[in-house]
């Protein structure tokens, strides 16, 4: 009996083990899931700003083709429509480098939340089960 008591006890703590082990793996997925769908939303955004921005360049092109080929002096960044293209863009880089930044800042949250998961958990400390001798009989 003190081999069955000693083989279920290991199997019970192998289980708990096991099961800790699948549990910390569930965390870790999810975490990392919901990190990585946060940067790919970021960088969508990032991406339909960039597509503003080649857009805008795009007209500033044109406008400044347009004054051009009037052939006239005046100097095309005093164009109202041109000032206010250039103008546009520099909202568009500034909103691209904002976004950006919080990839970056998601990417560091990221990793230190990877640290905190990974950890090992300490161990627990099990007591020693011993099993009660019975006294021997002598007839």
């Amino acid at each position: 009996m003190a081999f069955w008591n000693k083989v279920s006890k290991e199997l019970k703590k192998a289980a708990h083990e096991g099961w800790e082990a699948v549990s910390a793996g569930a965390k870790v997925a999810k975490v990392k899931g919901e990190e990585v769908a946060k940067v790919g939303k970021l960088k969508y955004k990032a991406h339909n700003t960039h597509r503003k921005a080649e857009k805008l360049f795009a007209e500033l092109g044109g406008l400044v083709f347009e004054v051009a080929e009037k052939d006239t002096k005046d100097n095309p960044l005093d164009k109202a429509a041109i000032k206010s293209v250039i103008a546009n863009i520099k909202k568009i880089e500034t909103e691209a480098d904002k976004l950006e930044d919080k990839i970056k800042d998601v990417k560091k949250k990221e990793k230190a939340n990877k640290k905190k998961i990974t950890a090992k958990p300490k161990a627990k400390t099990t007591k020693k089960v011993t099993a009660a001798r019975k006294p021997n009989k002598k007839s």
